[in-house]
């Protein structure tokens, strides 16, 4: 017996056809950030329409450490303004500093910026020099 025996496969392929139609073109990255915050990000990203998290683990681990993951393909950035502004007010209502890391797909061990150290327009501006835009 294979690894997909009893009809398995079939529902496999189906499912992932079906994750496949939701991919869409845009730039391609990754977030990495605090886990408590999973729901709320991926909510803010795909808010508008224009930026899809394609896959994200609300918990994972990283050298030991908790984090959240949302792997995003953007048409437009809309969404930065909204997340910064979000995160202004999560820190000043909660007493728990936290980041996010952005990440290219072609080096997802280090990450290429502390978004923490950038504007929203710098954020974008980077994504756009540096990301690849993937046509699906």
């Amino acid at each position: 017996m294979g690894l997909f025996s009893f009809g398995q496969g079939d529902r496999l392929k189906k499912l992932m056809a079906a994750e496949a139609s939701v991919f869409f073109d845009g730039f391609q990255f990754s977030l990495k950030g605090s886990p408590r915050h999973y729901d709320d990000v991926k909510r803010i990203i795909e808010a508008n329409g224009g930026a899809k998290v394609w896959f994200g683990e609300a918990l994972a681990y990283e050298r030991g450490a908790g984090i959240a993951l949302w792997r995003v393909r953007a048409r437009n950035f809309n969404w930065l303004g909204p997340l910064y502004d979000w995160w202004v007010e999560m820190e000043r209502t909660e007493p728990v500093e936290f980041t996010f890391h952005l990440y290219l797909p072609d080096n997802l061990k280090y990450p290429a910026m502390n978004i923490r150290d950038h504007t929203n327009d710098e954020v974008e501006a980077f994504i756009r020099e540096s990301a690849p835009y993937v046509r699906e």
